[in-house]
């Protein structure tokens, strides 16, 4: 009997991928100088000894300028991760799919309160409570009563639930639900809610949710490497997720549910974007300013809702920030507007959140340039 991979027992796929990750530690990778550098410990802590994946990046954005740490390998026995690695944002993709809409209510092509019905196909019927329909803010706000999914997600599984998702999924879906309280009365995260939202801005512009992001947001920033669907050249330069077990995942993909988590950038691409964030000058101050003009309540006491951002306060900085997960990666992005400041983390596998990383760069003058002579990869 010819023996494919498939045939391995999953339990001595485990032993063969650790196996592997073991036989290419380098013992020094806890050299001296992450020692002294509080972020790139970190990295390596979290790189080397929990094997949370195998590779991560910060970026900071200073007055002063950019700078970046980076730890690892893009996947076990590729290149380094630097800078311009494409990772999985997941979540963050929702501040970019907050900004769409935004940026549409200051061209004058739809309004913050027009039910996002409006925006669909005839036939298409959304749920309404309580002589509420659900309006384009209460999506952006997770407000709008939908749940957080529309299929059933497991989050032990190294299946993406999303694959294959289309536009007559998420019409079923709709056509069959019922509101559990008024759109716009309390605040539940809501995946399915923003990849509605993506869909019905998309329609209203005539072009794909991913052209609308390029024309609007990518490259008038010059964010070259941002996208949902990734070209030959990205995908050499993309980053492999891994599971808990150190298994490669395959890319994510969200289908009509790609607003809310689908887009792919790098760390140099999300720094760009918090410039443009603080920029005064930006030619798209407007829309910035429109996004955190709507604030609704969270499920924490110190934290706003915004469009698509969450706002809150730490000491005497206002930071609007946001995080992002997807089976295979980790990631955050924070934006502290009072000091101008700008932090993007990731890492390339499943486990703890990427805050304690932000923490520790953010009140950093600057993050030491990662190479193989200045400290050992672990991978």
């Amino acid at each position: 009997m010819q023996v494919t991979p498939q045939a391995y027992h999953p339990h001595m796929r485990v032993i063969l991928a650790l196996a592997l990750v073991i036989s290419c530690l380098e013992p020094a990778a806890l050299g001296s100088q992450s020692s002294r550098d509080p972020v790139r410990a970190a990295l390596a802590r979290r790189i080397h000894e929990a094997r949370q994946g195998t590779g991560a990046v910060v970026g900071l954005l200073t007055p002063e300028g950019r700078s970046f740490a980076a730890y690892g390998r893009v996947s076990v026995g590729a290149q380094e991760a630097t800078a311009d690695t494409i990772f999985e944002i997941g979540s963050i993709t929702k501040i970019f799919t907050a900004f769409l809409l935004a940026e549409m209510v200051e061209r004058g092509e739809v309004a913050l309160d027009d039910p996002v019905r409006r925006y669909l196909p005839a036939a298409v019927m959304v749920p309404s409570r309580g002589g509420r329909e659900i309006s384009l803010a209460d999506l952006a706000t997770h407000t709008s009563g939908l749940p957080r999914e529309s299929v059933d997600v497991d989050v032990n599984s190294d299946t993406n639930p999303y694959t294959g998702y289309t536009a007559r999924d998420l019409y079923a879906f709709l056509a069959g639900y019922r509101l559990q309280r008024d759109p716009g009365s309390q605040w539940e995260y809501s995946n399915v809610g923003f990849g509605l939202m993506g869909h019905a801005l998309a329609l209203r512009a005539g072009m794909s949710y991913e052209d609308l992001l390029r024309w609007r947001i990518f490259e008038p920033l010059a964010m070259t490497h941002t996208t949902v669907t990734l070209d030959a050249e990205q995908l050499s330069r993309r980053a492999t997720g891994y599971n808990a077990k150190l298994l490669p995942l395959p890319a994510w993909s969200g289908g009509v549910i790609a607003p809310a988590g689908g887009v792919h950038s790098t760390a140099a691409d999300m720094l760009k974007f918090g410039a443009a964030v603080l920029d005064s000058q930006s030619a798209l101050k407007a829309v910035f300013a429109r996004m955190t003009s709507v604030k609704r309540p969270s499920e924490e006491a110190r934290v706003q809702q915004a469009l698509g951002w969450n706002l809150f306060r730490l000491g005497p900085n206002e930071i609007v920030a946001h995080s992002g997960g997807t089976f295979g990666f980790q990631s955050r992005l924070i934006v502290d507007t009072t000091r101008k400041r700008v932090v993007v983390a990731w890492i390339n596998g499943r486990g703890p959140a990427v805050n304690d990383l932000v923490g520790l760069a953010l009140d950093r003058a600057t993050l030491a340039s990662a190479s193989a002579a200045q400290a050992p990869l672990a991978f």
